[in-house]
């Protein structure tokens, strides 16, 4: 059954500091994708695929997705997926992040984990 909190996504409200921190963990994780999807492609790592050479999976459309909505200045609605992958990334950039970077971090992380 539907958590009824989640029925219309749940809405982060960031500040600047956690909306740039957000920013980060997306771009340095879509920046991995690329990579990865460069490798496996035999490109050189450092150079964009070429449009339509790379297949995107659910995950890296999401994180897309997610990008554009916070380079927009709209606010976050995420669903439970969408706020499944916030977790994840934002876990993953907290472990590598510039100290100024990781008490707003940790916030991100408790209001995404609040929300779940």
């Amino acid at each position: 059954m539907a958590d009824p909190k989640h029925d219309d996504g749940a809405r982060l409200d960031l500040g600047d500091e956690e909306q740039w921190v957000l920013h980060a963990a997306l771009l340095q994780y879509l920046d991995r994708r690329a990579e990865e999807a460069a490798t496996s492609t035999g490109g050189d790592i450092g150079s964009p695929p070429a449009p339509g050479e790379v297949e995107t999976d659910e995950e890296t459309d999401n994180a897309i997705i997610l990008l554009e909505t916070l380079e927009s200045g709209d606010p976050l609605c995420l669903e439970r997926e969408s706020l499944l992958l916030v977790r994840e990334l934002l876990s993953e950039y907290l472990a590598g992040a510039p100290l100024r970077d990781r008490a707003t971090c940790r916030s991100v992380l408790a209001e995404v984990r609040d929300e779940l």
